[in-house]
C-alpha cells in the first residue's frame, strides 16, 4: 500500500521541491534574461508579409500592423524559452557532477535525477532542440528577418533539424533500452490476453532476410533489419515531427506556456504513478520554470519563448511520452496542439488544391481573432481546454497500463 511505502513520499516531496526551486531560481533569473535580451535588441525588426503558401497576407497583416505600431510590443524581445531551458539544464547538472565528485553520498544520490534509462534522453533532447530552436531566432531578430517568409531558417531547414533529432532518439530508444522501447501499449482491450493489447515490435517480421543475410556475409554486421524492433526508429519521427509542427501555437501572450504546463503536470503524474520518479522530477523543474517563465509573458509580455522554448519543450513531451508507452494519450493532452497543427495543415491544402480558405486565417488562434474574439479571450479558454484535456489524458493513462 502507497501509505506504508516512506519511498512514496520522499519522491513526492522531491518532486515538489524541484517544483518550487525551478520556479523561484527562473523568477530570480528572468529580469537578468529580459535586460540581456533588450540590451541585444533580441527582437524583431520586420513583421511577417507572406503567408506560408507565398500569398500576401490579407486578414491577419491588420494583427502585424498593429504590434508594428505598438512600440512596446515591437521590441518585445524574443528567445525567452532560454529561461526554461538553462534553469533545468543547471538543476540537472548541479547533483550529476556532485555525483560524479562523490558517488557514495546517499543524500547527492537522492537529490541527482539524470539517469542514464529515464532522463539522459530528454535531457539531450531539450537541449539540442533549444539549440536549434536558438538558431531560428538568432535569423528572425536579423534586420533581414533570415532566409524563410516568416522569418528564421527556412522550413526545410527546420524540418530537416527535428527529424536529425528525432532520428537519433529513436536509434538510441533502438539500441540502448530496446527491450523497454520495443513494446508499445495501445487503447484497445485484447480479450484474449484479458489486458491491454501491447504491440510488440519485435514480433513483426520484415522482408529484409536477404538484406539481413548479405551485410552478415560481407561485413559481419548483424543489424536484425528483418526485425521489427527497428520500426521504433520511424515511429519516433512521426511523434515528434507532428509534435514540432504544433510549436506554431506561440503567437498570443501566455498562450504556448498557459497551455503546455497543465500536458506537463499531466505526464509528471503518469511518471510519477509508474515510479519513474526521475522522469517526474525532471518534467515538475520544466513546469516550475514554465510557470515562472508565465509570469513574464502573461500580458503585456515582457519577452517571448521564440523557437528556443516551443520546439524544445514540444519534442521533450514526445520523448517523455514514448519513454512512459504513453504515447496514445498525445491527442488526448495535446488537443489543443493538434487542432493548432491541423487548422494550418487544413488551410494550406485546401488554398493549393481548392483555391480557398476553410478559416479566416490560421492557425487556429487566429481564425478565433478574425472572428472578433479578444486574444485574452482565446488564451485563457485554450488553457481551460488543456486543463480538461490533461485531467481526461492523464485519467486515460492511469486506466490503461
Amino acid at each position: 500500500m502507497i501509505q506504508n511505502d516512506p519511498e512514496i513520499y520522499l519522491q513526492a516531496a522531491k518532486m515538489f521541491t524541484y517544483f518550487g526551486l525551478a520556479f523561484l531560481i527562473a523568477m530570480w533569473l528572468s529580469p537578468f534574461l529580459i535586460a540581456l535580451l533588450k540590451g541585444l535588441k533580441f527582437w524583431k525588426k520586420t513583421s511577417r508579409k507572406m503567408s506560408a503558401t507565398g500569398e500576401k497576407l490579407t486578414v491577419t497583416a491588420q494583427f502585424y500592423k498593429e504590434n508594428e505600431e505598438n512600440e512596446d510590443r515591437k521590441k518585445t524581445p524574443r528567445a525567452g524559452g532560454i529561461l526554461i531551458w538553462v534553469t533545468t539544464l543547471l538543476l540537472a547538472l548541479i547533483f550529476w557532477v556532485a555525483l560524479k565528485i562523490d558517488p557514495d553520498d546517499s543524500l547527492i544520490q537522492f537529490l541527482n535525477f539524470v539517469d542514464r534509462r529515464e532522463t539522459f534522453i530528454p535531457l539531450g533532447a531539450l537541449f539540442f532542440s533549444a539549440l536549434l530552436g536558438l538558431a531560428d531566432d538568432i535569423l528572425v531578430v536579423l534586420p533581414t528577418g533570415g532566409n524563410y517568409f516568416a522569418g528564421g531558417l527556412r522550413l526545410s531547414q527546420r524540418a530537416g533539424g527535428v527529424a536529425i533529432i528525432s532520428f537519433l532518439v529513436g536509434l538510441w530508444f533502438h539500441l540502448k533500452i530496446g527491450d523497454k522501447m520495443h513494446t508499445i501499449t495501445l487503447p484497445w482491450w485484447n480479450s484474449v490476453e484479458n489486458g491491454w493489447y501491447k504491440l510488440n515490435l519485435e514480433n513483426i517480421s520484415l522482408p529484409f532476410t536477404f538484406l539481413d543475410n548479405f551485410l552478415q556475409n560481407s561485413f559481419g554486421w548483424d543489424m536484425h533489419i528483418s526485425n521489427g524492433g527497428w520500426l521504433i526508429i520511424p515511429i519516433t519521427l512521426v511523434v515528434l515531427m507532428s509534435l514540432w509542427g504544433s510549436s506554431i501555437i506561440d503567437g498570443f501572450d501566455g498562450l504556448a506556456a498557459g497551455t503546455l504546463i497543465p500536458v506537463y503536470f499531466a505526464f509528471a503524474g503518469l511518471a510519477f504513478a509508474q515510479s519513474s520518479y526521475d522522469i517526474a522530477t525532471f518534467l515538475a523543474v520544466i513546469t516550475g520554470a514554465l510557470v515562472a517563465y508565465l509570469w513574464f509573458n502573461i500580458p503585456p509580455a515582457k519577452f517571448y519563448m521564440g523557437d528556443t522554448g516551443s520546439l524544445s519543450l514540444l519534442i521533450v513531451i514526445g520523448v517523455v511520452a514514448m519513454l512512459l508507452d504513453k504515447i496514445y494519450i498525445l491527442p488526448i493532452v495535446g488537443l489543443i496542439l493538434y487542432i493548432t497543427l491541423f487548422s494550418a495543415i487544413i488551410q494550406i491544402f485546401s488554398k493549393k488544391v481548392f483555391k480557398k480558405k476553410v478559416f479566416l486565417a490560421a492557425p487556429y488562434h487566429h481564425h478565433l481573432e478574425a472572428k472578433g474574439w479578444e486574444r485574452n479571450q482565446v488564451t485563457m479558454r485554450f488553457w481551460l481546454i488543456s486543463i480538461i484535456t490533461s485531467i481526461l489524458g492523464f485519467a486515460m493513462g492511469i486506466i490503461i497500463v
